[in-house]
């Protein structure tokens, strides 16, 4: 049988029609990726991504550990969005919410933080219809130029809702800071009357208080967004309501025009402060302690010593630079003084070095003055005094509640000191001198310079005091502490040079 099979050349064609589909199809796929993963800030992109879990829940950064950023005043926010086309705007609003969709890793970008002081004029609860489903949103007008609005968003669980709306009220003052506030800028909008609304959230997700309200309220990273709602949250009805709830309320405070309140306005206060537990832990002590009979000092003769004491010396308070202390001294109690000449003492004492005889007393409650990195540089550190008695150590984040500040906020009380609050110290620390029980530390100026803060922590030092038994830090050595592990401050004092330094103690275990 000869000539060509028709039903063969209809099965190429059929072939030859798939194969081609398949291949749109691939490169379909292939290019839909590219797209799911660099714009995850659609509808779309978001749900695969989260689907397939990868991509991360928003996080809460660590002051020491926030992205690098550059911090806008309200003027700078009206200068840079004020000459943007509505092309450049939407754009520009893509990527501030792609980078925090991601965390902001995968970008160079600095992230824009907004700074300032701001007049709240209303608050919305947050709902499963919004972006971030549960918390509250607050409407805000910038004092110092009311043509920027900031809608502040304060993403919590359900049940700190109501706490949050008895406390985020008309009037109610607002201090975004760059040292401890991290407001994030997530989306601008430029409104008709030539106003600018900021959608911002601080990335720390901090907790918060008012000065008038009662309680407090933490907030809360979510575990998923509305992205198929898109932002801004609050709507231009919401808006209007805003800003006639705003003008009653200055109408009623008496401060039409630009007249300053008669009394200090209430203010949303920030809330530092470590983990805290109902019952904090005390410091263990060892196993089997070496238990050793106390000596009177007016002992008769008759009184008997241990059989085979280990006998140190007794510490000199001002003891000269080149005294030599023992590595690891063991605490024993102090020879009588007053003790009679019949006293008898061990059989085999160990030789030890002389005590020196005419050095000069001082109460032991007195603070030494600590070394300084200048003047150590080129000379041994002196010996430096043991802290005198003891106190409680706790596991880490079990200590008492109490106020968390950094090196910089630390600074601004040397005036007034700490008075009775319980207060603790956090930071990143280079120890400049280290003796028996005590050492001193610096801050790590190029941590604060990595997310742009400054002030006058390069005039801060930092004495430390340690608990028996715990060894300090050796010289030159780098650290952190965070609100598990902090410092407790015990005191604040400037010279007279501008040296501020901050007495503190050890009060978790390592």
């Amino acid at each position: 049988m000869t000539g060509d099979d028709p039903e063969k050349g209809e099965n190429l064609f059929v072939w030859t029609v798939i194969i081609l589909l398949l291949s749109g199809l691939a490169i379909a796929c292939w290019i839909g990726s590219f797209y799911i993963f660099e714009h995850p800030e659609t509808p779309l992109s978001y749900g695969v991504l989260t689907k397939l879990k990868k991509l991360d829940p928003p996080k809460r950064f660590e002051l020491t550990a926030a992205p690098r950023g550059e911090f806008l005043k309200p003027a700078q926010i009206l200068e840079r969005y004020q000459k943007m086309t509505p092309r450049e705007l939407m754009h520009a609003n893509e990527v501030l919410l792609k980078n925090y969709i991601r965390n902001y890793k995968l970008t160079q970008d600095l992230v824009l933080y907004v700074t300032g002081s701001f007049h709240i004029l209303d608050s919305y609860e947050l709902t499963k219809d919004d972006f971030w489903g549960s918390g509250v949103v607050a409407l805000a007008q910038a004092k110092d130029n009311p043509k920027i609005l900031v809608e502040q968003i304060f993403p919590a669980q359900t049940k700190v809702v109501p706490a949050l709306q008895r406390t985020l009220l008309t009037g109610l003052d607002m201090d975004l800071k760059r040292e401890n506030e991290l407001s994030a800028i997530l989306h601008v909008e430029k409104l008709g009357d030539g106003r600018i609304k900021v959608t911002a959230l601080s990335i720390l997700y901090p907790s918060y208080g008012s000065a008038t309200a009662a309680g407090t309220f933490s907030l809360e990273p979510p575990e998923l967004l509305n992205v198929g709602v898109g932002l801004p949250v609050i709507t231009d009805g919401r808006l209007q309501e805003a800003d006639t709830k705003f003008a009653a309320y200055r109408r009623r405070a008496g401060l039409t025009g630009s007249s300053a309140p008669a009394q200090q306005q209430p203010r949303l206060m920030r809330v530092e402060r470590p983990i805290a537990v109902n019952t904090p832990t005390p410091t263990s002590l060892p196993a089997n302690p070496p238990v050793l009979p106390a000596i009177p000092v007016n002992a008769p003769s008759s009184t008997a010593l241990p059989a085979n004491p280990t006998v140190l010396p007794a510490i000199p308070v001002n003891a000269p630079s080149s005294t030599a202390l023992p590595a690891n001294p063991t605490v024993l109690p102090a020879i009588p003084v007053n003790a009679p000449p019949t006293t008898a003492l061990p059989a085999n004492p160990p030789v030890l070095a002389a005590i020196p005889v005419n050095v000069p007393s001082q109460p032991p409650s007195a603070e030494p003055a600590a070394p300084d990195p200048a003047a150590t540089a080129s000379s041994p550190a002196p010996a430096t005094i043991p802290a005198s008695g003891s106190w409680p150590v706790y596991e880490p984040g079990q200590m008492p509640r109490g106020r968390l500040l950094n090196v910089k906020d630390v600074a601004a009380k040397a005036g007034g000191g700490v008075g009775s609050e319980r207060v603790y110290l956090q930071g990143s620390f280079l120890v400049t001198a280290s003796g028996p029980s005590r050492a001193v530390l610096r801050t790590q100026g190029a941590l604060t310079d990595a997310i742009g803060l400054g002030g006058r922590s390069g005039d801060v030092r930092v004495i430390v005091d340690f608990p028996p038994g715990m060894v300090p830090p050796a010289k030159e050595a780098t650290f952190s502490r965070d609100a598990r592990r902090p410092f407790q401050i015990t005191g604040v004092k400037e010279d007279t040079d501008g040296q501020i330094n901050v007495y503190v103690r050890e009060v978790t275990r390592p």
